[in-house]
């Protein structure tokens, strides 16, 4: 079980720049990124999952309604805005087709140069997914997830450093890459503009037998063929 989940005065003079800037992100928690894991940080900030990390955490959720969520953010790729109004939107998913059509009001966001687009492939039966999706509670505001997300994987006994709404986009984005899917594709499945935003995956390191579990749950899900 991970003990690194405490809480420590604010202000508390600090002797190392590095734990002076995690205390800034997380004034409370005073949390700090795991050591033997800095290989599968993004940018510095956000935690990667493997696999493994992915069903460990899954299996900390309390409740069904949220474990759902946790799959739609992962298997979906989408922000979690987009996952918010995509549940006010159910038209948004075309079962018959099974694919996520995202129109342009689904991500406000200033400099967007692709206004809309669609979300394919999605494992098959993804259907019963979406409907437990829409008959469930409305996903909560992004900043109770985030604490909810780190409550889980305390609970999982993982390290929340990173773990956020982030997280699980950043995640199919780097196991996609990872796969060797073409990062133009993983670019327009996930919304982006330019394939610079793909470089800092690069530097990811996955273990062999992450990699082939990465090509294994891609496979699953029908990502990857």
């Amino acid at each position: 079980m991970y003990s690194g989940y405490t809480n420590k005065t604010k202000g508390k003079k600090q002797t190392e720049h590095e734990h002076i800037s995690e205390l800034t992100k997380y004034p409370t928690q005073a949390l700090k990124r795991d050591r033997d894991s800095l290989h599968l940080y993004t940018k510095g900030e956000i935690k990667i999952l493997t696999p493994a990390d992915y069903l460990q955490l899954r299996s900390a959720i309390p409740k069904d309604e949220y474990k759902t969520i946790l799959d739609v953010l992962i298997v979906t790729g989408m922000r979690y805005i987009e996952v918010c109004r995509l549940y006010e939107n159910r038209e948004w998913y075309n079962e018959r087709r099974n694919i996520i059509h995202l129109p342009p009001e689904a991500q406000k966001k200033h400099k967007r140069t692709q206004l809309e687009r669609t979300i394919q492939p999605l494992p098959s039966m993804w259907g019963y997914t979406m409907n437990a999706f829409f008959n469930g509670k409305k996903p909560p505001v992004e900043s109770s997830w985030n604490r909810n997300v780190q409550r889980w994987a305390v609970k999982a006994g993982m390290n929340p450093y990173g773990i956020s709404a982030k997280t699980t986009r950043k995640t199919i984005e780097s196991w996609m890459i990872s796969a060797g899917i073409l990062e133009s594709t993983t670019c327009l499945r996930q919304g982006h503009d330019s394939l610079t935003s793909m470089r800092h995956y690069q530097s990811l390191a996955f273990s062999e037998e992450e990699q082939r579990d990465i090509r294994k749950q891609l496979t699953d899900w029908g990502l990857l063929k």
